[in-house]
């Protein structure tokens, strides 16, 4: 196959009446077959040639994880046009400048909010031509509502039932097919080109995972403006997996359990905050339920690591362990639907404890690692060779190597085309003979897993000169169940401190656990109770680091990170830049004594 429109086709050819999609409305899910999303995708193709659309124009897509998100992607590829997603949660100026750099002829949105947000910069996007609203009674200046949309793309099939055939005859493997702005922790987002033969070189070697590990059905509800949400969409195209769309994030839990997924991909807050719930039901449990909970948690985790280092479990491990299971490892496996085996994590590191926790219920948490620029995932764990801590091997057919100065670098064909309008920044990301610079730091082990070690520009150099990288303590930090977010300062300092942001989920019930009742968050934060709990933690964090990598002083936020005000990204990163500048007078003083 030469690009993913024939991904696309090939599977709705195999599989034209099964189950693509799945779709709750009024409180139950409908399933969409596969011949419907290729004809609801074909009007909308043909509707963008009918609206004046070109191939090769770029058509941005707004909204939330949905149905007609995915359809609208694959309607612009069809069309032969370039798909670029925008973050649902981005403000209208951020969106405005997504449309400008890409010069976007069509924007799909979700509804008229949306519109309202671009409306005031569409005076400065004189190349939109149309916007196209998915929900409601849509209004504005080139504003078509989605059903007359369709109706356009129908008659335009109608009249010429080969003009979509046509242009899909005319794509070619090198031509951009997605560009992924990203949402970057510093600066205005950069637009990543990746071609058909990138996504189909991620694809391929993403089938070293074999089908029996991934099963029958997904779950999405990360945003598809991401490279991971992306990748993952077409993954299980190309494999026949039915996907079920998450209307409300809040309410995940409750869609798992119907669903039950075979198989779950997410960053790595989803299941550091899930562990994080666990242990703040478990703390606020009686004695009696918290002492069976630690007991089967401790049996987990030794089957864990036996299998971690390839030893036989003995029998008296295998009994006590089936108890442990039927008490307490079971009951969580049932909270993702009680199907899952293995999960996909990238984007960040997560603590070791928490893999092995997951690992001791019976869930494998496989981390890899990538970027957008190499079309997502460039390494992998897998369900029969992983290494908790590391981000796996290879995957087939991807070079790795390590530079003199430790920066990881990536060579394949999942290597993007560059930068889009930003050829002296594609210039210093690529070299001549293929190679990427990831700006990321590691090693590769005897064994060939890459292990990250810290991030180049992230890197804090106090002013004793100590290199210190703040991911490893921040992940130790939030294993707390209070702390969310916590990030680490010191860049130039005399010692390093860290702001503290606390989980507005599991606070209330601390403060009801011990007797701070009525009081609103902010209250809550600046209490000295909460300040000793915090203590607590960072004197935990403190005895497994080096004495110039300890937190000397810490700050609880009185509001926790959010994606609203941008101190974290799309993808739940804390933009470091955006933060420090924010509180740096909090910070300024923990150095004045």
């Amino acid at each position: 196959m030469k690009h993913l429109v024939d991904v696309f086709k090939d599977r709705c050819r195999k599989d034209a009446d099964k189950t693509a999609f799945l779709v709750r409305q009024q409180g139950k899910w409908h399933p969409v077959s596969w011949a419907e999303a290729d004809a609801r995708s074909d009007q909308i193709a043909a509707g963008l040639l009918a609206l004046g659309i070109e191939p090769g124009s770029a058509v941005c897509i707004l909204g939330n994880t949905r149905l007609e998100w995915t359809l609208s992607d694959l309607g612009a590829l069809k069309s032969g046009c370039i798909s670029i997603g925008i973050y649902q949660t981005l403000s209208g100026e951020q969106a405005a400048y997504i449309l400008k750099d890409s010069k976007a002829k069509c924007l799909f949105v979700e509804d008229q909010s949306q519109i309202d947000k671009i409306a005031p910069h569409l005076p400065d996007l004189p190349g939109l031509k149309w916007i196209v609203g998915w929900d409601g009674a849509v209004k504005g200046s080139n504003v078509i509502a989605f059903k007359e949309f369709l109706s356009k793309g129908r008659a335009a099939l109608d009249a010429d039932p080969q003009c979509l055939n046509q242009i899909e005859t005319k794509i070619n493997p090198d031509d951009v097919a997605i560009i992924i702005y990203t949402s970057g922790t510093t600066g205005p987002p950069k637009g990543a080109c990746l071609t058909h033969k990138n996504f189909i070189a991620e694809l391929k070697a993403t089938d070293v995972v074999p089908q029996k590990d991934i099963g029958d059905i997904m779950m999405f509800f990360l945003p598809l403006s991401h490279v991971g949400e992306r990748v993952a969409q077409y993954l299980r195209i190309r494999r026949g997996i039915s996907a079920a769309y998450v209307q409300d994030i809040k309410k995940i839990l409750d869609d798992i359990k119907e669903i039950r997924p075979t198989f779950f991909g997410s960053v790595p807050r989803i299941f550091e905050k899930a562990y994080a719930r666990v242990r703040s039901q478990v703390e606020s449990a009686p004695p009696s339920k918290q002492k069976i909970f630690y007991w089967s948690e401790r049996v987990g985790r030794e089957v864990s690591r036996n299998i971690q280092a390839g030893r036989d479990i003995p029998l008296w491990l295998r009994l006590k362990y089936n108890l442990a299971d039927f008490l307490v490892l079971k009951k969580i496996r049932e909270v993702f639907g009680g199907r899952v085996r293995y999960f996909l994590s990238s984007a960040a590191p997560i603590a070791l404890e928490i893999i092995e926790f997951f690992h001791a219920c019976g869930m494998v948490i496989l981390e890899g690692y990538g970027q957008t620029e190499v079309s997502c995932f460039c390494t992998l764990n897998m369900p029969e060779a992983f290494r908790f801590g590391s981000v796996g091997r290879a995957l087939p057919d991807v070079e790795l190597k390590i530079a003199d100065d430790g920066e990881i670098m990536v060579k394949g064909d999942i290597v993007f085309k560059g930068y889009h309008n930003q050829p002296e920044l594609t210039q210093k990301t690529l070299t001549r003979d293929g190679w990427i610079y990831t700006g990321d730091i590691g090693r590769i082990d005897s064994d060939g897993f890459l292990w990250i070690t810290g991030r180049k520009k992230d890197i804090i150099i106090t002013s004793g000169g100590k290199n210190v990288t703040p991911s490893n303590i921040e992940n130790l930090l939030m294993n707390h169940p209070l702390i969310e977010y916590a990030m680490v300062h010191g860049d130039r300092r005399k010692f390093l401190t860290a702001l503290i942001s606390l989980s507005a989920e599991n606070l209330p019930a601390w403060a009801e656990a011990n007797g701070f009742m009525g009081l609103h968050y902010e209250q809550i934060t600046g209490l000295d109770a909460v300040k000793q709990e915090i203590q607590k933690a960072v004197n935990e964090t403190n005895k497994h680091l080096a004495n110039f990598e300890t937190i000397k002083k810490f700050i609880i936020l009185p509001k926790p990170f959010d994606i609203e005000t941008g101190e974290l990204t799309p993808t739940m990163k804390v933009r470091r830049n955006i933060v420090e500048q924010r509180y740096m007078n909090m910070l300024d003083e923990l150095y004045m004594n």
